[in-house]
């Protein structure tokens, strides 16, 4: 057992090192030596976890997925529906540094994905998974009165739009710029939910 948590921890540890050479350097510096020079490991030890530069890039895109679920479970559900799915939608926008870092590393090597065959199912669960999440989301809310007529069946897709590109315009703002106003919008979003389904 103990083998397996190193493994983990040591996949992690490159993992994050990815991370901050793809923000840094950009996503054509991803490679086995720049990642191991940030890791602060031997090539040869980053090729024996991830024997390929195509597995390095789908961990990298399945730790920004497992990040953002981990965040995600961790929330203590509020009294008020409402604010507990508030809370899990804030989860999946960049509104501090930590997660417009998981965004830019995302959005980097996601559009590797669109030529690379190997990249592309890690791609897709990712979406997915943002599409089943704002579907469980939204049916969360339909437990509050006030939102007794929401079908999350119909909304989910205009939901996830709504939060992609939230996320997208997050990530064209200079780093230091205010980020309220996109919770803001998050919240308006869900009180026209609410008015629709009555």
């Amino acid at each position: 057992m103990p083998k397996l948590i190193d493994k983990s921890a040591r996949e992690r540890l490159i993992g994050e090192a990815a991370w901050r050479v793809v923000v840094r350097d950009g996503i054509t510096s991803l490679s086995v030596r720049n990642v191991a020079l940030e890791a602060g490991i031997a090539a040869g030890s980053l090729r024996y976890v991830f024997p390929t530069q195509e597995v390095l890039r789908v961990y990298v895109l399945d730790l920004v997925r497992q990040r953002v679920l981990d965040r995600i479970v961790a929330i203590e559900p509020s009294v008020s529906p409402r604010e507990t799915v508030e809370n899990y939608f804030s989860q999946l926008l960049p509104l501090d540094a930590e997660r417009r870092v998981e965004m830019e590393v995302f959005l980097s090597v996601g559009v590797l994905a669109l030529t690379d065959p190997v990249l592309q199912p890690a791609y897709d669960r990712a979406h997915q998974d943002l599409r089943a999440g704002c579907f469980k989301f939204l049916e969360l809310l339909t437990v509050d009165s006030k939102y007794g007529g929401l079908d999350p069946a119909v909304e989910t897709a205009r939901t996830h739009a709504v939060i992609d590109g939230l996320a997208l315009h997050l990530i064209r703002q200079p780093k230091n710029e205010d980020t309220n106003w996109a919770a803001r919008e998050l919240s308006r979003h869900l009180d026209c939910l609410a008015m629709e389904g009555r």
